[in-house]
């Protein structure tokens, strides 16, 4: 199975070629052997990256990494409060319009003591 899908991916082969020289009757199960080999090696080459990644050695390196966490975590509370903004602006809309068209008073008023 290996050498087959070996064989097909550095173009030796097509897959109907490579069905017929090993003898393999249909294509749905040359395509799964592509997919999981496919697999395999995506999950080894992940795996090799994770053990290649050394975590900082210096202080300097470790400042600089935790500086650019939190660069991330501003710019996405950033976002998450434009968000929130947007939101009110079209609340308060919502309850001026309301207002404006039925007549009622939505808002609670703080003149309570």
């Amino acid at each position: 199975m290996r050498q087959m899908v070996e064989e097909i991916n550095c173009g030796r082969h097509t897959i109907e070629s490579a069905m017929g020289k090993y003898q393999v009757r249909t294509r749905s199960t040359v395509t799964k052997w592509l997919a999981r080999v496919r697999e395999e090696e995506h999950v080894r080459t992940q795996a090799m990256e994770n053990t290649q990644k050394k975590p900082p050695t210096t202080l300097v390196e470790q400042v600089v990494q935790h500086a650019d966490a939190l660069t991330g975590q501003v710019k996405q509370l950033q976002k998450q409060l434009e968000q929130a903004e947007l939101q009110v602006l079209y609340y308060k809309n919502v309850i001026r319009v309301a207002e404006q068209e039925l007549g009622l008073s939505i808002e609670k008023k703080s003149t309570t003591q």
